[in-house]
């Protein structure tokens, strides 16, 4: 063993694959070590009553399957079934191992990790749906490639036959192994990988992949010259020696076992806290202090333009060395509102912007700012969480002083912000938040306009900024066109870009383009399609603001039939994107979108949507509920029927096309078939949208979403109804659900259901002449939400109510005011 496997191990990026030798040692009911290869030939003979010559395992199983039939299952139980682990897999159950892949049909494996694994422990069989890596590594999943004794009705992989049969329908594990196979450093244990599926799945990947391979190992006894040397045609380097030696050497290696929580450590040293307690919650969250950000990784790139003024958000070193120049806005917010410890828990700090204009960049500057000066203890939120209340009673019982909360997009969260501070369920957290204007005024005001303590627009930069941004760009960025000016030339050029939005200002003043031509030329300067398809997949999880994971965009590009291999691909884009701890990141969101507006083809976009929404078929369903909250945001936003509308010119023929390629596979998916319904429905096919909106609350009957939906549906088809009988039928259904909905205190998306049944009930009533009815209802609606002051914030709200009281005072609902089709 070496050095390289023990950082593998320590870095969560080491795999096994258990070949039949790793078996050596366990037994099985008849108290005799389980056979192996062609032992196992010999029993099946003599089962058959036939003479055994010395025939391979796969051509005496294949007459045992013909002879013996259903009994074979009864020889296998005896001989694989019920069985007592050995030593060996006892230990090695003890070990952070994330990933487990076998070959082997036998059970001891299980036996050991129930009885002494302390993770949580999954069989997976080859054709089951993939599951993600746990990133805090407390789930072990083991993957049956060949069969399990559990479940014979899955069938067994040992002859011809079946390794034909599993070629033409490829188990979906053997492509997940493949892929880990060029992400992982791989030990195969036992085996001399003489496994045609796997092969096969091996080869395919590879005759994509321009880099070279992984450096993988095989541990086995013995080796002929000829063999090793085929597999190091693979990079995959003998090691002499049994499982007993691998576990031998663990055990000399590390004292005690390494944990979980020793990989955290290494891998996110931001969330290496004294009490390991609940240490899921911290996912996205990073202790700021210097000490502790020292410990990230760097980028080590040796560039001295740093990717700050290339488009990217800043990395927290870019902080530390004060890359970003700290503008006023920042200075006098945090003069005014921060320093001196003046903050008070359940104080709420706002700043607002439009995009590109900094935010980020203040937020972090300011959290480090407060870390350095005042005596509190301050956390940085990255992304939407939806425990985000767990997180905060956790803070709290952890902390003994007020401290801060720095939340990078506090929309998502603004209903929960909103009940902590209204309820007074903290004691000690200090909120300080950045969002953009629109989202701020569309979604977040109603649920925290009462709750802040102090905001600011922080959307422009004052004149006299332009000095310290101008010594930042010669000092960390692209000086060569700027240095040719007067200094009075370079502060003109830059306020005047910069006053638009600084993101874009910053790359204009030094590249001397204007912000599209910039982002044209950096796509057509792309000539690999592999990266391009990178590009616009990590692209498409920008857009949500999230980066996107690396085993997904594998799969993606895999489907692309372009080379998957993510990490080399962005090793040669530098200044395009990045790639950390499996993850894609682009430039800003603002560039992405110029991007996918302007410069990519439509029909390129499809074919990436199409082969990203694939990349999530694998998992079981509700997706969501099946992956981490980054990539479910990434799922519901590439099905998301608004986002398709908008992304592929509202093309009718090209969005539904999304969704006709996946009807079939997502048929039990509710999500994608509320998508659907809703797509159909602002494509004005209303009857297909019904149908597909019943189908979906079939798929996911507790979803309030799409019981929302649906009901909204069954009111479109009231108002499109010529026969009042049926019209009435669609909507008295309706209502019943929204006035549970409404009862339940729910809301969908921007809506709530109070609004959908109001002019529902309003315009049913008026298209079958029901006017007076219709005015007094008008009103009775109006006057009833207008008592809700929790809602009437929302700007819906208001145009709902502006609706009703111009129908109560003419009688006449006016087509303009229609918003039934919003979803």
């Amino acid at each position: 063993m070496n050095s390289h496997i023990k950082n593998a191990l320590l870095n969560g990026r080491l795999v096994l694959l258990l070949g039949a030798g790793a078996s050596r040692g366990c037994q099985n009911t008849l108290k005799e070590e389980l056979p192996l290869g062609l032992e196992l030939a010999k029993i099946l003979a003599e089962e058959m009553g036939e003479h055994y010559s010395d025939e391979d395992l796969s051509a005496v199983y294949s007459a045992a399957k013909v002879v013996m039939g259903a009994q074979l299952n009864t020889v296998f139980e005896k001989h694989f079934k019920h069985c007592i682990p050995s030593r060996e897999y006892i230990e090695l159950v003890k070990y952070p191992f994330f990933r487990i892949y076998t070959l082997n049909i036998d059970d001891a494996f299980e036996k050991a990790a129930h009885l002494y694994c302390e993770k949580k422990f999954n069989v997976k069989q080859r054709y089951d749906c993939i599951s993600e890596v746990d990133q805090f590594y407390q789930t072990l999943d083991y993957i049956k490639l060949n069969g399990d004794i559990n479940q014979p009705s899955g069938g067994y992989i040992f002859s011809p036959q079946e390794y034909g049969a599993g070629s033409a329908k490829e188990p979906i594990w053997y492509d997940e192994v493949a892929r880990d196979f060029y992400k992982y450093t791989f030990i195969f244990i036992g085996t001399t990988l003489k496994e045609p599926l796997f092969y096969h799945q091996i080869e395919k990947y590879k005759a994509k992949t321009n880099s070279s391979d992984m450096k993988s190992y095989v541990l086995i006894p013995e080796l002929t010259p000829l063999q090793t040397k085929g597999l190091e045609a693979s990079n995959i380097h003998h090691l002499q020696g049994k499982l007993s030696d691998f576990v031998d050497w663990l055990n000399s290696e590390f004292v005690t076992p390494p944990t979980s929580k020793d990989l955290i450590k290494n891998i996110r040293p931001e969330l290496d806290f004294d009490n390991k307690e609940n240490i899921s919650l911290f996912s996205d969250v990073t202790p700021v202090n210097r000490a502790s950000l020292a410990l990230l990784p760097k980028n080590t790139s040796e560039t001295e333009i740093r990717e700050f003024y290339k488009g990217f958000k800043p990395t927290w070193f870019d902080i530390i060395d004060e890359v970003p120049a700290f503008l006023s806005n920042s200075k006098n917010f945090f003069a005014i509102y921060l320093a001196d410890n003046k903050a008070k828990p359940l104080d709420l700090y706002l700043m607002l912007g439009s995009a590109g204009c900094g935010k980020s960049t203040a937020l972090k500057q300011l959290a480090l700012k407060v870390s350095d000066l005042c005596d509190k203890n301050v956390y940085f939120v990255d992304e939407y969480k939806d425990n985000f209340k767990q997180l905060v009673v956790e803070l709290d019982t952890r902390h003994k002083e007020p401290y801060y909360l720095f939340i990078e997009r506090i929309g998502d969260m603004a209903p929960e912000i909103a009940d902590i501070i209204k309820y007074a369920k903290s004691q000690k957290a200090i909120f300080v938040s950045a969002e953009s204007s629109s989202i701020w005024a569309s979604r977040v005001k109603e649920h925290l306009n009462n709750y802040v303590t102090s905001e600011i627009d922080i959307s422009f930069i004052d004149d006299s900024d332009a000095n310290i941004i101008l010594e930042k760009i010669e000092k960390f960025g692209n000086w060569t066109r700027l240095a040719k000016m007067s200094t009075k030339n370079r502060k003109i050029e830059l306020l005047k870009k910069s006053k638009q939005q600084l993101l874009i200002g910053l790359m204009e003043a030094t590249s001397g383009e204007g912000y599209n031509e910039i982002v044209k030329n950096d796509y057509q300067s792309i000539s690999c399609e592999a990266q391009r398809a990178l590009l616009i997949l990590a692209g498409l999880a920008t857009t949500q603001r999230v980066p996107a994971n690396e085993a997904t965009l594998t799969r993606a590009l895999s489907y692309l039939d372009v080379n998957p291999n993510v990490h080399f691909l962005a090793s040669q884009m530098e200044g395009v994107l990045k790639f950390s701890n499996g993850n894609v990141t682009t430039r800003h969101r603002v560039y992405i979108d110029k991007l996918f507006n302007m410069y990519v083809p439509t029909e390129v976009l499809l074919k990436t949507i199409v082969a990203y929404i694939k990349a999530f078929s694998v998992y079981q369903f509700p997706i969501v509920k099946n992956i981490s909250r980054n990539e479910a945001s990434i799922y519901k936003h590439l099905v998301n029927a608004k986002f398709l509308k908008r992304l592929l010119k509202n093309q009718k023929e090209v969005v539904l096309s999304v969704y006709e390629r996946f009807e079939k596979v997502f048929e039990n998916e509710g999500l994608f078939l509320m998508q659907y319904g809703l797509a159909l429905r602002t494509f004005d096919r209303q009857p297909e949208a019904y149908e597909k909106l019943r189908i979906a609350h079939q798929a996911f009957p507790e979803s309030a979403h799409i019981e929302h939906a649906l009901a909204q549906q069954r009111i479109i088809l009231a108002c499109q109804e010529d026969n009042e009988t049926i019209a009435m039928a669609h909507f008295d259904e309706a209502e019943r659900v929204l006035k549970r909905l409404n009862s339940s205190d729910i809301r969908v998306f921007d809506h709530y259901p109070i609004i959908t049944l109001s002019e529902g009930h309003v315009k049913v009533l008026d298209k079958f002449g029901h006017i007076p009815q219709a005015k007094i209802l008008a009103k009775t609606y109006h006057d009833s939400i207008s008592k809700n002051s929790t809602i009437n914030a929302n700007g819906r709200v208001k145009q709902t109510l502006s609706n009703l009281a111009k129908y109560y005072i003419n009688g006449v609902w006016l087509a303009q005011n229609d918003h039934e089709l919003e979803s």
